[in-house]
């Protein structure tokens, strides 16, 4: 019975690991807010990294304003240097089967 419980930890594990993640290096296309906590953003590389959602298309819920204009602040730097992000997504899609984003971060360099 032990045995067959850990078989199942063993398979499972590496499934539910691969569910959230921060992504390969992204260059962010082009970006927009709205009047709501969405911060929209899309990037040059395109990969689902979430099946059944935008390759090239992110949305960013903040939780709160002051949160909302770090974000913000991150992608336009990203968008006005050249420099790459990643985000760390979880598995789900969000608003407009947009790939759900829920930090940012910002790579020195190109």
């Amino acid at each position: 019975m032990s045995r067959a419980i850990l078989a199942m930890v063993l398979l499972i594990a590496p499934v539910s690991a691969l569910a959230a993640n921060w992504t390969g290096p992204l260059t962010v296309e082009r970006a927009f807010t709205e009047d709501s906590d969405l911060i929209v953003i899309y990037t040059v590389e395109s990969h689902a990294y979430t099946s059944g959602c935008s390759p090239t298309a992110w949305v960013f819920s903040a939780s709160s304003d002051a949160r909302r204009s770090r974000v913000w602040a991150t992608v336009l730097t990203a968008l006005t240097t050249g420099q790459k992000i990643q985000l760390w997504y979880a598995d789900s899609c969000g608003t407009w089967s947009y790939q759900s984003a829920a930090s940012i971060m910002l790579h020195k360099g190109s």
